[in-house]
């Protein structure tokens, strides 16, 4: 299965748990008067608004090169990520709205063992999906799937809110409801610049790869026969598709050919070592 169908497959199953999980909340706290289960379940239902933008995102991603985006179209489910953090923020202001109203209109919500019944299903729904995106998303090197998970283990930590909420409501402390959906909205706020500082990093070119990488490549280039040197080597992209460029010396007596080819094994055996690297521009130098 194809990268992209394996995103795919992953979002399709998130999305529908979602879905499922955010129609409970959202009509069981609009019944008992939840706010806290209501700002909890639009959040799950940006989840899996998450999820839709994903698969769009993922379908762009895997086209190959064109006459417009000639080194492919992998930023697209960058772009994605951003859109999640986008929801983030448009969720975190919603549920700060609900929040001062309630706290201004106080009205204590009705609290049943259905309620425990719902949470305690979403917060075990909410692990499993945290879990398995997270896994996936290391397994396929998805910045999306990871950034997703991230915004589904904030949904977590909302169900968990939410829990400590109606418990505290069921006890007599009905101000802990309005104040559990504040928790939630800068929680939420937090995890959406996390998301944006994260997805910046690739839009700018900053380097996906570490030190220790760089010399990595510099080590590789020198043991081909015919380097003499590597130096000056630039890195851009993503972790899953990243792009090379550095100089290389060779002895000045070779021909041209004899430098292509040295510059080929270079480049294919950086490749070979680096399976992430997707293309390598060599510049060649004589000795």
């Amino acid at each position: 299965m194809s990268y992209a169908k394996d995103v795919r497959q992953v979002l399709l199953i998130t999305l529908l748990l979602n879905i499922l999980g955010a129609a409970v909340k959202i009509i069981y706290g609009y019944i008992t008067e939840t706010n806290s289960m209501q700002a909890d379940g639009f959040h799950s239902l940006f989840d899996g608004t998450s999820n839709i933008i994903g698969l769009v995102g993922t379908y762009l991603a895997a086209k190959p090169p064109d006459v417009s985006h000639h080194y492919g179209h992998k930023k697209f489910e960058t772009m994605a990520t951003i859109g999640i953090a986008i929801l983030l923020f448009v969720t975190c202001f919603e549920i700060l709205g609900n929040a001062v109203r309630t706290i201004l209109n106080p009205k204590p919500p009705q609290i049943t063992n259905m309620s425990f019944i719902v949470i305690f299903a979403s917060i075990a729904v909410n692990i499993f999906v945290t879990v398995y995106e997270h896994r996936k998303g290391r397994l396929f090197k998805s910045d999306f799937l990871i950034a997703d998970s991230k915004h589904t283990l904030s949904d977590l930590i909302a169900s968990s809110a939410v829990l400590i909420s109606i418990i505290s409501v069921k006890n007599g402390y009905p101000i802990i409801d309005p104040i559990a959906a504040l928790f939630i909205a800068v929680m939420i706020g937090h995890l959406g610049y996390s998301i944006v500082k994260e997805a910046s990093h690739v839009l700018v070119d900053t380097s996906p790869l570490s030190g220790d990488n760089l010399t990595k490549i510099k080590a590789i280039a020198a043991a081909v026969d015919g380097v003499m040197e590597c130096h000056n080597v630039r890195v851009r992209g993503r972790s899953d598709a990243v792009h090379i460029d550095c100089h290389i010396l060779v002895s000045p007596d070779m021909n041209v050919q004899e430098a292509h080819n040295v510059a080929h094994n270079v480049e294919e055996r950086i490749k070979r070592e680096m399976p992430n690297v997707v293309d390598v521009v060599i510049h060649l130098e004589p000795h």
